[in-house]
């Protein structure tokens, strides 16, 4: 984790030595270079069994734990005057979750595999539904908030997901079936790469959710792989992405510390602050609806430090119009929430996840059937 954030304090440092110069690549790396192999890489590593088992948390933490997020920030924003639309647009943004950190420390550490799992599946399918929100919201803002309007934003915002779902099972088929029976680690490697990024790009390019079919190609790949493929290749293929996915999180956060602009975060500061604010409250309420699942009172505290926000939230923010008031205001506080919460990250993530690693539930507990 400190790793991590030496890597972002070496970005903040070139950063200012170079101002201005990767802010712009911010949004285009981050969507279209790092995000495809983080997110393949994470959903190839999922445990399939932890999933069905745990499926009510994640499905909370991905749909109304977003929008919950959302709302708060939102509601916050609206106190200071911000413009519904302006404020509804910032809450999405600051939806999007970027546990990267919390994932790095348990890959060190003897953590249950239900909890990497809850976590990373958060990591997986909460981004995917911020995109969708935000995406909604802001052709909401731009076309009109008439009710006939939104009916439409929000079926066309399911369309979007279901058809990025039905993308990504088809490229993973089609790749399975060509690299079958093929006693090759590159190969089977190259193959992967491409149902990663061929997945994204060509949901993308039809205007569908890319996040979604690439989520969907890496589950369905690896399920069909696991048919075709030795158990010797299977592993060695994995162990390539896990590689990958370590220099990936290394770029992603020296380029979200060389955009971050210190100065400029500071340039509305109550905006800013009242974000940060919001942001933090709206993670305890998300661990907090997960109350009734019964889980391990220590897991709550994962959930909560596992609320960091990054590279997607910047591009998100920066990807907006320059016509939506108040554009600028939530670029800084994007900025300026990443810095806090990946700071705070870096703080309380490892002693946290090491308390949940190590405590066990007692027997007679209903959370011991839930978290073993």
């Amino acid at each position: 984790m400190w790793q991590l954030l030496a890597l972002l304090l070496l970005g903040i440092a070139g950063g200012t030595l170079a101002p201005g110069r990767f802010e712009g690549l911010v949004r285009p790396a981050t969507l279209y270079i790092f995000l495809p192999p983080l997110l393949f890489e994470a959903a190839w590593n999922l445990d399939g069994r932890a999933i069905a088992r745990f499926w009510r948390p994640i499905a909370v933490m991905a749909g109304p734990g977003v929008v919950l997020s959302a709302a708060v920030v939102a509601g916050a924003l609206m106190l200071l005057r911000v413009p519904l639309a302006s404020a509804a647009l910032a809450g999405a943004i600051l939806s999007a979750t970027d546990p990267i950190a919390v994932v790095a420390v348990f890959r060190r550490l003897r953590v249950p595999k239900t909890l990497v799992t809850l976590v990373e599946c958060e990591a997986l399918f909460n981004d995917g539904a911020a995109v969708l929100l935000y995406q909604a919201v802001l052709a909401a803002v731009l076309v009109g908030a008439q009710p006939g309007v939104l009916a439409n934003v929000a079926l066309a915002t399911v369309v979007r997901a279901g058809a990025g779902v039905g993308i990504g099972l088809a490229i993973a088929w089609v790749v399975a079936w060509l690299s079958r029976n093929r006693a090759s680690v590159l190969l089977q490697t190259l193959a992967t790469a491409l149902g990663a990024y061929g997945a994204y790009f060509a949901a993308d390019r039809l205007g569908f959710s890319g996040i979604a079919a690439t989520i969907a190609c890496a589950l369905a790949l690896r399920s069909l792989e696991r048919r075709w493929i030795t158990l010797t290749i299977a592993r060695e293929v994995a162990r390539t992405w896990d590689l990958a996915a370590i220099a990936a999180n290394a770029a992603v956060f020296f380029l979200v510390g060389a955009a971050l602009q210190i100065g400029s975060s500071v340039r509305e500061p109550v905006f800013a602050l009242v974000c940060v604010a919001a942001v933090v409250v709206a993670r305890y309420l998300v661990a907090a609806l997960l109350a009734p699942m019964r889980l391990r009172p220590s897991w709550y505290a994962v959930v909560r430090v596992a609320g960091m926000r990054g590279a997607l939230s910047l591009a998100l923010a920066l990807a907006l119009p320059a016509t939506i008031p108040f554009r600028q205001a939530i670029v800084d506080a994007t900025f300026a929430v990443a810095l806090v919460t990946i700071a705070l990250g870096a703080v309380f993530a490892g002693p946290t996840v090491r308390r949940a690693a190590m405590r066990r539930p007692h027997r007679r507990m209903t959370s011991a059937r839930l978290s073993s």
